[in-house]
């Protein structure tokens, strides 16, 4: 029963498996509900009355995440929030919103997500050809959007990411045992930023990523940044296109002073990256930097237009830098 206040996790845990069974929609009614522990979806779809209408309010900071399993599994219309959160500490799956364990097919449209510990959507363990659209992640502990663990074929769309606690969507391939690189990942039509508390787009390790048609804007850090980290031991970067994506007033905090973009290496190789038609304005401290030690390879910038008032408004420190028809550079 909604707004009763008590732990409707049993009952939720039923529904679940009956909609299963019987191949039908699991449909949340308006209202608010409470869930003591994770609750996992399972090759379903579960839906609820829209984001302003259906709230599943998790009480246990630590075992709060939404779970997604299977093959099409799908969450839709409604809102998942914590009622208290803890700190990030090691960042455990369990404390996310919405964790995507392995799952293929799947889709989450039209959700809100806020006060969790962790990740907002935490996308892992190669899951597979899914969308994530329409949906609103705020307040979290950590990432808003977070791609890893040899997953691929995502398509990450219309989603508004703000008041993160650390990057607002990020591809991430570490070295890790086995694990290949985050893969053919699509990042368009997003708009991030608002207070985040990092990056705004990142691909930190991962091959085939294609960020477009986003808007990012007042990130504590850079707005795009592509990178390979020997701090987190992350994989190479490899084929990754920017286009057409305006990003403003960025790379706020000080001492680090981010420019707006930023593709830094300090292992492994980063290679064909490409920015076409981006607006990159209103740096808080500067334009573009390409920067680190370790191999950079091909970088081209065409078409694209640099508005930058504060400090330089290009260090280009390595790579093999092309420029074609840039304006402010």
């Amino acid at each position: 029963m909604a707004n009763d206040n008590k732990d409707d996790y049993a009952a939720f845990v039923k529904a679940a498996a009956d909609a299963k069974k019987q191949g039908k929609v699991l449909f949340i009614p308006a209202g608010d509900y409470t869930l003591s522990k994770i609750l996992t979806v399972d090759g379903i779809v579960m839906k609820g009355a829209g984001q302003d209408q259906t709230t599943l309010t998790s009480t246990d900071p630590e075992n709060g995440s939404i779970d997604l399993k299977g093959s099409g599994v799908e969450i839709r219309d409604f809102k998942h929030v914590y009622k208290t959160s803890a700190g990030r500490g090691n960042g455990a799956n369990e404390k996310n919103s919405i964790t995507v364990r392995s799952a293929m097919n799947f889709v989450i449209d039209h959700v809100y997500v806020s006060k969790s510990s962790a990740a907002g959507i935490m996308v892992t363990y190669a899951a597979s050809r899914g969308t994530v659209s329409n949906s609103i992640v705020e307040n979290t502990g950590a990432d808003g959007i977070h791609m890893t663990n040899s997953s691929s074929y995502i398509t990450v769309e219309n989603n508004v990411v703000r008041g993160v606690g650390d990057d607002c969507i990020a591809v991430v391939s570490y070295k890790d045992g086995d694990d290949k690189p985050v893969s053919n990942i699509t990042i368009r039509g997003n708009d991030v930023g608002y207070g985040s508390n990092a990056r705004g787009i990142s691909v930190v390790g991962g091959t085939d990523v294609l960020i477009e048609n986003n808007k990012v804007a007042d990130t504590m850090m850079a707005g795009i940044y592509i990178s390979v980290e020997g701090s987190y031991n992350s994989q190479d970067v490899d084929r990754v296109t920017v286009n057409n994506n305006t990003v403003n007033h960025t790379g706020i905090q000080e001492p680090q002073n981010h420019p707006n973009v930023l593709i830094y290496a300090s292992q492994g190789t980063i290679d064909n990256v490409v920015f076409n038609n981006n607006t990159i304005t209103n740096g808080a401290h500067r334009g573009i930097g390409v920067w680190g030690d370790a191999t950079i390879k091909n970088v081209t910038f065409k078409g694209n237009t640099l508005i930058n008032v504060n400090g330089a408004a290009t260090t280009f420190k390595n790579g093999i830098i092309k420029l074609v028809d840039n304006i402010g550079f």
